[in-house]
């Protein structure tokens, strides 16, 4: 059986959306098996559509051993807590990004103090970029993408949007005992 054949012939980003055209040439593009990985390709001029990750740098603010968490107003997990995160701009540092975050969600002036970690899977749509901060003025409330932002020690985390949100945490708790 040849790939255009197989099921699921169009390509889907990971947002569900079907990518059935090539932006080159605009012929209709099927997965293939290239590099060892089902990527959209066109059927005409070969075009290679590699879906690559975005790039997202994100604050954990402390305040008097505290972190900042901010709940979610959109999708994906509206009303779950995270911290302030966000995609980097054109023009903008990793850095400058992770503090606009932290004013726009949270309503909250950070410094950063270092970088986390950074992280990334095959399941994830995005390159985290994770730094440690701390709050330099304002109080936590939520905006216009947060319903509520709030300060938390380590033993009343509320229910957490993501899987990775557990991981990255305890990276930082782990790192603030030593």
């Amino acid at each position: 059986m040849t790939d255009a054949n197989m099921d699921n012939s169009h390509a889907h980003d990971d947002a569900g959306t079907q990518f059935r055209f090539c932006p080159k040439c605009a012929e209709r593009l099927e997965n293939r098996l290239i590099e060892q990985h089902r990527r959209p390709a066109c059927t005409a001029c070969d075009f290679i559509f590699y879906r690559d990750p975005k790039p997202v740098a994100g604050t954990l603010a402390l305040k008097d051993g505290k972190i900042l968490l901010i709940q979610r107003g959109n999708d994906p997990k509206h009303g779950f807590w995270s911290f302030p995160t966000g995609f980097i701009d054109v023009g903008d540092t990793p850095e400058e990004t992770a503090i606009r975050e932290a004013k726009e969600e949270a309503d909250v002036e950070v410094e950063l103090d270092r970088l986390l970690g950074v992280y990334s899977d095959m399941e994830r749509t995005v390159v985290l970029i994770v730094y440690v901060g701390r709050i330099v003025s304002g109080v936590p409330k939520g905006s216009a993408e947060a319903l509520d932002a709030n300060l938390f020690d380590s033993e009343s985390l509320p229910e957490l949007a993501f899987d990775h949100d557990y991981r990255i945490l305890g990276d930082l708790f782990d790192a603030m005992e030593k």
